[in-house]
């Protein structure tokens, strides 16, 4: 049978029988992609609570490693049997990780939502009055006098808008009520889901973090088992390359947007501006996108403090600018390191990609998961071209030619920044 088996008819007989039965699976996704669609999202639903349970329990590993390890070795002297020791770290690691979840949880509820019901009763509040400033000021503009035309045009604009607003609550809004009621019945059901959803991934978590060892050792044996000793090795070290990469960027930009809120609150309290604990809360979470975050939770801020003060907002602007440029050149370099390794280009190409496919999360993520990919691509390469006896650096394959430079002192200059630095050149490698 093994001979058969062997035979290279046999082989090509079978890689085109299962390359077959792929691109007919393929076609049936493609072509009733909304069923699919369907499903995938059915199967994404129930294994929410899953999905919940093990973030949460990858962000906590270095909080319940951390406590373990003290603890095990504070119980040193007080506990002289080995594995009552390690059940005692782990049940306290497992209380002050869910207390470390639900405070934080808790302190973002309760700061947040008082301030931000206060601040959409502010803008309410406030509108119709920003409204008729900026009538005022129309038409008392000196500018605008020479054009009565277009004065006259831009007050009945904003009149009718002003009309539409108020039609639209003693009218549509009222007709409807039905509807909204609705629609907010679907949201709390929606949120009681969530609740549950976030509960049971707490247990979810209690349990993967007791049991991450178990599974490790079960994960390394099936693959040790089921494939050869080098592939094998090489599995697992993509593995841990991929866990080293993902837990140093997304810790360390926890930490940075941490302290980037923590900053902006400071600033935002001394300099007087509105709304600093809502502000600096929404600028923290998206300083977690690398690169855009800045831009996505500034924008929307700006806009809430300009309906309280023009001024203030460009205030608010500099502020952030200045920020951000002490995040981008002096705590995001010190805290985050290299532990992507990606230039500056395709860190930009990995967040619109991830953006595209997968909305927050995918610029979230996408970061470490192209630095994997690039990672393993560049490794190929090189191994591919060292096979054929030619240079992997990618500076040999450069050409400054068109500019009359030799790239020969570039790389020696190159060389001798990177001894004296002690650190690589960004875009030096593939």
């Amino acid at each position: 049978m093994r001979e058969k088996f062997n035979n290279k008819y046999v082989k090509s007989g079978i890689t085109i029988f299962v390359s077959g039965g792929l691109l007919i699976i393929a076609y049936l996704i493609l072509s009733n992609i909304e069923g699919f669609g369907g499903v995938i999202t059915t199967i994404k639903n129930i294994c929410m609570p899953f999905i919940l349970g093990l973030v949460m329990a990858y962000l906590l590993c270095p909080i319940y490693n951390l406590v373990v390890k003290k603890t095990y070795a504070f119980l040193n002297n007080k506990v002289k049997n080995n594995i009552n020791r390690i059940r005692i770290a782990r049940v306290i690691a497992t209380i002050i990780s869910l207390c470390f979840v639900l405070g934080i949880i808790g302190g973002l509820i309760w700061m947040l939502v008082p301030e931000l019901v206060n601040s959409i009763i502010g803008i309410i509040k406030i509108l119709p009055s920003r409204i008729n400033e900026l009538i005022y000021l129309i038409r008392d503009s000196a500018r605008l006098e020479k054009h009565p035309n277009m004065t006259r045009y831009m007050e009945n604009a904003l009149y009718k808008a002003q009309d539409y607003m108020r039609t639209w609550f003693n009218e549509d809004f009222i007709a409807t009520f039905g509807l909204y009621m609705q629609k907010i019945t679907e949201s709390v059901l929606g949120t009681l889901k969530a609740l549950l959803n976030f509960f049971i991934g707490l247990i979810v978590c209690v349990y993967f973090l007791n049991s991450k060892e178990v599974f490790k050792a079960q994960s390394k044996k099936l693959v040790i088992a089921t494939m050869s000793e080098e592939n094998s090795k090489a599995f697992i070290e993509f593995c841990q390359y991929t866990n080293r990469t993902f837990g140093g960027f997304i810790n360390g930009k926890l930490i940075d947007s941490l302290i980037i809120g923590v900053l902006c609150f400071i600033l935002m309290t001394i300099i007087g501006l509105p709304y600093p604990l809502l502000i600096s809360t929404v600028i923290g979470i998206t300083n977690i996108i690398p690169f855009f975050g800045p831009f996505i939770g500034a924008i929307p801020s700006i806009i809430l403090i300009f309906f309280i003060n023009p001024m203030q907002a460009l205030y608010f602007l500099i502020m952030i600018f200045a920020l951000q440029q002490l995040d981008g050149n002096v705590i995001g370099p010190k805290i985050l390191g290299g532990t992507t390794g990606l230039p500056s280009f395709w860190v930009m190409f990995a967040i619109i990609v991830g953006g595209g496919l997968f909305g927050f999360v995918g610029m979230v993520i996408g970061v470490p998961v192209f630095a994997v990919i690039h990672h393993y691509v560049g490794k190929l390469v090189d191994k591919k071209l060292r096979r054929k006896g030619l240079p992997s650096h990618t500076t040999e394959y450069q050409d400054y030619n068109q500019y009359g430079i030799d790239m020969k002192e570039l790389v020696d200059d190159a060389e001798d920044d990177i001894i004296d630095k002690d650190q690589p050149i960004e875009g030096t490698k593939f």
